[in-house]
């Protein structure tokens, strides 16, 4: 059973409570299924991301400095970043 970091920042830090997320995932779990059992993990995250993978993703999700597929499979000790959209001007 993998075991992950998620690093949550900005707007997922403050309605999670904290700086980020440890997950224990089973075999095979998907980058999908980890944003799910994050969103289960912390009720205010509840409909952040997963829904919004089939509609218009409004979140960056970095592993290693790349973005993850969402079918790719989690591994024992990655760490993720989450963030809100980023927006300039």
């Amino acid at each position: 059973m993998p075991k992950v970091k998620v690093k949550l920042f900005a707007i997922y830090r403050e309605l999670a409570g904290q700086k980020q997320a440890e997950l224990e995932l089973p075999d095979g779990t998907t980058v999908r299924g980890m944003l799910l059992a994050l969103e289960n993990e912390f009720e205010k995250l509840r409909g952040k991301f997963v829904s919004r993978v089939e509609r218009n993703r409004t979140f960056v999700l970095m592993r290693g400095g790349r973005w993850p597929r969402m079918d790719d499979i989690v591994h024992d000790g990655e760490e993720y970043s989450l963030f809100p959209p980023i927006g300039g001007g």
